[in-house]
């Protein structure tokens, strides 16, 4: 290596100011009424854990009634130029605290991350060709060291570990889009055949839709999410990240099958009505598994939730369980059932137990498949995490807990997010797809990828 790589080598390595981190972190949280403050306060705060670095991107996650364009106001003031994503949640997450109304922020530099971020307003129009042209546009803006990178991933060939390269990308794509807004349902899967119409379908791709509270679903209200000092009411963002540091990422739900296997048989307005599952209307099938009176389910579906204590898993060919739940009666005399993201004629399904004692085992199911893909049992730096807006309904004065089981698991690892009405990603190696009722984690550890491949 000549003695300015060296040199350039050696800094970005920390071994000049007697350091060995490679990733510095910052977490915030504000729960200040005034939007301005709250986004001043929460931003400073992330960047005072990062000690006068300026991040590399942070993702702002807020909740409640504040104002878009006054909290930009003040991330701005604190974030400057650095890039940064987000967009509001049916609650936000900062470790095991559920917040109504707040404003929390995760910051994150590294001279080994490199991103590239676009947005765009109005994608529902057309979200494939949306999202299409939103990734390409990302690429375009990713810049690339042209020292540091090939360098490391000439490292992680030399030891020989084609296997690790293979499978811990040095890349992933992070997206965040509007969910359902009535009579618009989700476009979360469209996003996802856009964006892998161009990268492919083997870049790990994690994110959430941005939603209002559970509880004003049927009223009137705007979603928003944020870019950069930019609003937009109707948004998609991706961040591609090229990235030398070592990151992991899975979802679970914990749900249980019940009874035997159905099949959806027949569907409207794109999958996201079911109108006949095994010979049945699904009110029909729902009240046969439930045992109980059809307009009584009909009656309950939505003041008891039974569609999503009780939500339909639809099995892949992998053998992984989808959930769809919080089925709406809809149709001719209240016989079909209306869904926020789309099921598949033919797919086969079960009726599952959300139960939250069943719900909890989520967790070790997280644990076990991140530091099964990263082959490494030290604790990540920091966590970021989609939780499906379900979940904390069916589970309710227990999903702090569920919360503080996955961040200790993790060895206290800083958890920062939000509540979705669609947690987009996959577990390890999967592809992505839109989810219900999930915990979806995305991790980030203050370690090179070329640490990670001594195994070979």
């Amino acid at each position: 290596m000549d003695n300015g790589l060296m040199s350039k080598w050696e800094d970005l390595q920390g071994t000049k100011n007697n350091t060995s981190e490679v990733l510095f972190t910052g977490g915030g949280m504000s729960v200040n009424p005034d939007s301005y403050t709250a986004g001043k306060e929460a931003a400073k705060k992330a960047l005072d854990e990062l000690k006068g670095k300026m991040p590399t991107i942070s993702y702002i996650f807020f909740s409640g009634d504040y104002n878009p364009y006054e909290l930009t106001k003040g991330l701005k003031e604190i974030l400057k130029d650095s890039e940064f994503i987000g967009g509001m949640g049916d609650r936000v997450i900062y470790d095991d605290k559920v917040i109504e109304k707040g404003v929390v922020v995760a910051s994150i530099q590294s001279k080994f991350l490199h991103v590239g971020i676009a947005s765009a307003d109005n994608v529902s129009e057309n979200s494939f060709e949306a999202a299409k042209k939103v990734t390409t546009e990302a690429l375009s803006k990713l810049s690339i060291d042209s020292y540091i990178d090939p360098y490391m991933q000439a490292q992680r060939v030399k030891v020989g570990d084609v296997r690790g390269i293979v499978k811990v990308p040095p890349y992933y794509i992070h997206v965040f889009v509007n969910g359902f807004k009535l009579p618009k349902m989700g476009e979360e899967n469209k996003i996802i055949l856009g964006i892998s119409n161009i990268v492919g379908r083997q870049v790990p791709i994690w994110g959430g839709s941005f939603e209002t509270a559970l509880e004003k679903v049927l009223g009137k209200y705007e979603i928003y999410s944020l870019h950069s000092g930019k609003v937009l009411k109707d948004g998609l963002i991706v961040s591609f990240t090229s990235t030398s540091t070592l990151y992991g990422y899975s979802m679970a739900h914990g749900a249980k099958k019940s009874g035997s296997l159905s099949v959806i048989e027949k569907t409207s307005l794109d999958g996201y009505v079911v109108d006949k599952i095994s010979g049945q209307t699904p009110v029909e099938w729902y009240a046969d598994k439930l045992k109980m009176d059809k307009k009584k389910f009909v009656d309950s579906a939505m003041t008891l939730g039974l569609t999503q204590r009780w939500p339909i898993g639809m099995i892949d060919n992998l053998g992984n369980v989808i959930i769809r739940g919080g089925g709406v009666p809809a149709g001719k005399n209240n016989e079909s059932l209306a869904y926020v993201a789309p099921l598949v004629e033919g797919a086969p399904i079960f009726l599952m137990d959300g139960n939250p004692k069943n719900l909890f085992d989520a967790t070790n199911q997280i644990i076990n498949d991140i530091q099964q893909y990263v082959e490494e049992k030290d604790n990540p730096k920091i966590m970021l995490i989609t939780a499906c807006l379900t979940r904390r309904g069916v589970m309710k004065d227990q999903f702090p807990e569920d919360l503080r089981n996955l961040k200790n698991g993790f060895g206290k690892a800083k958890l920062i997010g939000f509540t979705t009405s669609g947690e987009i990603g996959s577990k390890e190696g999967d592809l992505a797809n839109c989810h219900h009722l999930t915990n979806n984690l995305f991790v980030f550890y203050d370690r090179l990828l070329i640490k990670n491949n001594s195994k070979g």
